[in-house]
């Protein structure tokens, strides 16, 4: 248990460290304030009311699955790649780290750095909008819910997948294809086009907002 944690604890802090994690989380959560939270000082103010709340929490938590798990996915490319490319797996099946525990620990790790900072952000502008008086406490409630159930398992999903299929395929090619894979299979009208947006194999939120 005690190398399980060591792993976990090593891969969050060399994932919550990463310079490009905070460039581009940074600058999408910059565009989320700007494009949604936040409300001209010339237009007339949004006051969201209890009846309110569900539903733009809803809606948020789809909106920011359009952009934060793509930049999550292309981050966590190079995490399992790297340890295969650099030698460091080798050097692993030495010690008595078993595979399961290693590659568990390295999910987690990396999964827990890409929510933290998107859990903490979400929090801080949902605290100040109800400091605004522009929405109720329950806001609170309701965009953590929509956090654990479309955000989470968005970014589970993604951070698997993207652990995985870069050892089998050139890492540039995956993160161009995960990328595309991403709209095309969460976002695109299955009336007009072949996709697998609106099943249960589609992790981008739409089932839970529905």
């Amino acid at each position: 248990m005690s190398r399980f944690f060591g792993v976990l604890r090593h891969e969050f802090n060399m994932s919550i460290r990463r310079p490009g994690l905070w460039i581009a989380y940074g600058l999408l959560f910059v565009f989320y304030t700007l494009s949604v939270f936040w409300q001209s000082p010339t237009a007339s103010k949004i006051v969201l009311t209890e009846n309110d709340v569900l539903q733009f929490a809803g809606r948020m938590g789809f909106t920011f699955n359009l952009f934060l798990p793509v930049a999550a996915g292309i981050l966590a490319a190079d995490r399992m790649q790297r340890d295969f490319r650099l030698g460091v797996r080798e050097l692993q099946l030495s010690t008595p780290l078993r595979v399961m525990v290693y590659i568990l620990a390295k999910y987690l790790g990396v999964t827990f750095a890409f929510l933290l900072p998107i859990l903490i952000w979400i929090l801080i502008t949902t605290s100040v909008l109800i400091l605004q008086g522009t929405a109720p406490l329950s806001l609170l409630y309701t965009m953590s819910l929509a956090f654990f159930s479309m955000t989470l398992p968005a970014i589970a999903f993604v951070t698997a997948f993207s652990l995985a299929c870069p050892l089998i395929m050139p890492l540039r090619v995956y993160q161009i294809l995960f990328t595309g894979y991403w709209f095309w299979g969460n976002y695109l009208n299955r009336d007009e086009f072949p996709t697998l947006s609106g099943t249960y194999l589609t992790p981008g939120g739409m089932l839970v907002l529905d």
